[in-house]
């Protein structure tokens, strides 16, 4: 064999390899920590409308260091305006920017941004991406256009869009379907929406919609199948519920014994619910969904009070809950408590709105 033909062979053998890796790009990616491997927390920080202040904090869990401008130091630009949700899959980490109408990738480890994905309508305006789910390769972004948007995570471009309801919210996948609450949030003076999507996968079109409740907000999953939504009412005569919706049914059921649900996040088939309304100080309700009981209406169990709870995560390994505070107006604190509910540690004043945690 001569050089010439040597050298395409390993040149295309290079690119195969490379290409495979890529492909592999999903939540258990090669190269990818899981949270008992971690050495470091990342903090997503909303920021205020309009301020283009969202950030990132890095706390190292080993040398009990914070980094609290670290995309900034890392990518020497701010993040935008107003980010939502963020989530890491295989190598890299997906940061929805509402205001700003982008997603932010970067690098799970480096923190270095690799893609900024522009998500704008027709005419250049914002869709102002919202919440974020994974599957299979690509990358799903509830929108306040009335879309729910697909990314590639190899090329990183947008390969489809599909409708469903007003202003949709959360959104979680089971079963070859993608369930999106719509929430009609932004047309509260007309009506909210009371419904949620359920569009197919392998299409990507909406099969149906299922009536829930008045201004439905987070989705999640058990592992049964179960859908799982907090209605959040209209802050008036229609109060919030939590709701479920069993594998194979159409009809939202209301859970007794859980009121004015907000966000939540289900982990290990327990659901951690933030609960409370305005002015009275935020609880953890813990929902057993397989035993289908509320195992305590108080997760923190030593006296420790949080006014005001933006977000709860849960480290799948040890069980420990992070819970992010704010006042909406100045930096907020994260606290981190033990799977009995006492605190570990608080992080004080990290950023404008703290909210989701991921492991780095």
């Amino acid at each position: 064999m001569n050089k010439n033909r040597l050298l395409f062979f390993v040149m295309l053998l290079t690119t195969l390899l490379i290409s495979s890796c890529d492909e592999n790009d999903n939540p258990a990616g090669e190269g990818d920590k899981t949270p008992e491997e971690a050495t470091s927390l990342l903090i997503l920080n909303e920021g205020s409308m309009g301020m283009n202040d969202a950030t990132l904090t890095q706390y190292n869990l080993q040398e009990e260091a914070i980094t609290k401008n670290y995309f900034r130091n890392k990518n020497k630009r701010g993040l935008g305006d107003v980010a939502n949700d963020m989530v890491q899959y295989g190598s890299k980490i997906y940061i929805a920017v509402n205001k700003s109408g982008t997603v932010e990738v970067i690098g799970a480890a480096s923190g270095i941004s690799i893609q900024q994905i522009k998500m704008e309508t027709a005419s250049g305006a914002s869709k102002e991406p919202r919440r974020i789910a994974t599957h299979g390769g690509k990358v799903y972004v509830t929108s306040f256009d009335d879309t729910v948007t697909r990314i590639d995570t190899v090329s990183l471009t947008v390969d489809g869009s599909v409708e469903v309801g007003m202003d949709p919210e959360g959104i979680a996948i089971k079963n070859n379907k993608i369930y999106v609450a719509n929430s009609g949030g932004l047309n509260w003076e007309n009506g909210y929406d009371n419904t949620l999507s359920v569009i197919d996968l392998s299409s990507f079109t909406e099969e149906k919609k299922i009536v829930v409740g008045t201004n439905p907000g987070a989705v999640q999953t058990d592992s049964q199948g179960d859908i799982y939504l907090s209605v959040t009412g209209n802050y008036g005569d229609e109060p919030g519920a939590f709701k479920i919706i069993r594998s194979g049914s159409n009809t939202a059921e209301t859970v007794e014994g859980i009121t004015s649900p907000q966000k939540f996040v289900i982990s290990d088939n327990k659901a951690y619910i933030i609960t409370g309304s305005y002015g009275v100080p935020n609880s953890i309700v813990v929902y057993d969904c397989l035993e289908e009981r509320v195992i305590t209406n108080s997760f923190i169990s030593d006296g420790t009070e949080i006014p005001i709870m933006n977000n709860v995560t849960v480290d799948p390994v040890s069980g420990d809950l992070f819970v992010a505070s704010t006042d909406y107006v100045h930096p907020g604190d994260l606290y981190c408590f033990d799977k009995d509910g006492k605190m570990k540690f608080r992080l004080t004043a990290i950023g404008i709105n703290p909210s989701v945690v991921v492991w780095q």
